[in-house]
C-alpha cells in the first residue's frame, strides 16, 4: 500500500536530510524535501556533498517502527534511483557499492540513509549537468535540462520508496553493480579483488588469503585499485 506523502520544494536549504526530517513532525504519513542546492549538504561519514551547475537534492523521511535498518536498505535506494532516471530520462547507471551512482564519465550522485528513532530519512543528490566538473565527478546529462527534471526525477523515486521499492533484489543490484569484477582498495590497508554482493548487502573480496566480505559501515573507502 502506498504510503502518502507531501512534496515541499525549495531553491536552497541547509541540508534536505535535517529539512526532510523536521518537516517530518508537521505532516502525518510522509515528506518528500527537493531543493536545487544545499549549503551545508553532506554525503557518507559526512563528507562534503559537491554540488553542479545543475543539481538536485532530494530526502524522503517516513516513520518505520522495526528495530533497525537493514544494512541492503541503502543499496535498495541505489535501485530506486536507478530505475527513476531509467524511466524519465531513459538513461542506464551503475551503482558503485555502497551509495555512489556512476557513468562511465564519474560519479554522478549518491545516496544517504540516516535513523534517529522511528523516523528513516533517505536522501538523494544528482548531478544532472556539469559542464566542467573535477576529476572523477560528472553531470548526468550533456545539456542543461532546465529546473523541473529534478522535481521529476525526486517523486519517481519517492514514488518507488513509498509503495514498496524497500525491498531487497539481490539480483537486480548485483547486475547494476560497477564495483563487482573491479580490483579495490580499502582502509585500512585492504585489497583484493570484488566478486560478490552476499545476500546481507556485504562486498565480498577476493583476496590473497581467501574471501573477506565488508559492511559498508566498516568501509571508509572503496575505490579502483
Amino acid at each position: 500500500m502506498a504510503t502518502p506523502y507531501v512534496t515541499i520544494v525549495h531553491d536552497e536549504v541547509s541540508s534536505t536530510q535535517d529539512t526532510a526530517a523536521a518537516a517530518l513532525v508537521e505532516h502525518a504519513g510522509a515528506v518528500l524535501i527537493v531543493a536545487s542546492r544545499q549549503t551545508a549538504g553532506r554525503g557518507r561519514f559526512g563528507n562534503e556533498w559537491w554540488q553542479a551547475p545543475r543539481g538536485v537534492a532530494a530526502s524522503v523521511a517516513f516513520l518505520e517502527e522495526t528495530p533497525a535498518v537493514d544494512p541492503t536498505f541503502t543499496l535498495t535506494m541505489g535501485l530506486a534511483v536507478r530505475a527513476a532516471i531509467r524511466s524519465v530520462v531513459d538513461l542506464d547507471v551503475r551503482l558503485k557499492w555502497p551509495n555512489d551512482i556512476t557513468i562511465p564519465a564519474g560519479k554522478v550522485g549518491g545516496i544517504l540513509v540516516q535513523r534517529t528513532g522511528d523516523v528513516i530519512v533517505a536522501g538523494c543528490g544528482l548531478n544532472l549537468w556539469w559542464p566542467e566538473p573535477p576529476p572523477g565527478v560528472a553531470g548526468l546529462l550533456a545539456r542543461d535540462p532546465g529546473p523541473d527534471l529534478g522535481l521529476r526525477l525526486s517523486q519517481h523515486w519517492a514514488n518507488s520508496v513509498l509503495t514498496g521499492g524497500q525491498s531487497w533484489d539481490r539480483k537486480a543490484y548485483k547486475e547494476a553493480c560497477a564495483t563487482l569484477g573491479e580490483e579495490v582498495k580499502w582502509e585500512p590497508g585492504g585489497h583484493g579483488r570484488a566478486v560478490d554482493v552476499d545476500a546481507a548487502g556485504r562486498l565480498v573480496i577476493e583476496t590473497g588469503h581467501g574471501l573477506t566480505s565488508l559492511w559498508s559501515g566498516q568501509v571508509h573507502t572503496v575505490r579502483s585499485a
